[in-house]
């Protein structure tokens, strides 16, 4: 969640923020640090240079050779987080985003499950896991299949431990409002078309509920073009 929301750096005492660059600031293969000042030259003599903060400092972050692209693409990237509002817009719009899954999920009447309770205070805004009619590996397929010839993808991660029945929706910085009402919408669908029975198109669109991109509350109408007022 690095850059969706603001740091308390001095009431939460954080000496270092160690951050994975990849998902919301740029590419993987960066990572991004922050020291305080009063902990800088304090290192064991046989720390590593690359891992030693002042002897990088000292040689402006270029002691060893860095992966240029890549410190471009967070440059770029945070240029774009400044351009569209800083930090405290993220954050507005990740709440949003994760809202809309969360709230979606808890109105399905089971369908969909979230293993993070909303009362524990640890849901992510960042990555949304739930699974398909609690874990059903037919309607999960399914599920995968229909989202793929919607170009919704990256739902389920292949990682080299076993497969969970949890399915995971992925809300980057990089992913805007209006995806997430797509997704949303598809959720709702499907899951009206595999719980009701023998109902018509129009019960089952009813019974969806679809959320249009200007149901979003950072949605603004955009201003009257002069030709048309004329």
């Amino acid at each position: 969640d690095f850059t969706s929301k603001p740091i308390a750096w001095r009431e939460s005492n954080i000496g270092v923020l160690f951050a994975c660059a990849s998902k919301n600031i740029g590419h993987p293969g960066v990572t991004m640090v922050v020291v305080r000042k009063d902990l800088l030259g304090r290192a064991n003599p046989f720390t590593p240079g690359v891992f030693n903060y002042q002897t990088n400092i000292m040689a402006d972050n270029v002691w060893n050779t860095i992966p240029t692209f890549n410190v471009d693409v967070v440059g770029i990237v945070m240029e774009w987080i400044m351009e569209n509002g800083g930090v405290h817009s993220m954050e507005r719009t990740s709440i949003a985003k994760s809202n809309l899954m969360y709230d979606m999920i808890g109105d399905s009447n089971g369908f969909y499950g979230t293993p993070v309770k909303a009362e524990s205070g640890y849901r992510s805004r960042m990555n949304v896991p739930f699974c398909v009619a609690g874990g059903d590996d037919r309607l999960t397929d399914l599920f995968l299949v229909e989202c793929w010839e919607r170009g919704i993808v990256g739902l389920r991660t292949v990682t080299p431990f076993s497969k969970s029945i949890y399915l995971r929706a992925s809300l980057y910085h990089g992913v805007a409002y209006e995806e997430v009402v797509v997704l949303t919408n598809f959720m709702k669908e499907f899951a009206a078309k595999h719980t009701a029975v023998e109902q018509d198109s129009a019960v089952v669109e009813q019974q969806a509920g679809v959320v249009t991109p200007t149901d979003s509350p950072l949605f603004r109408p955009a201003p009257a073009s002069p030709l048309i007022q004329q």
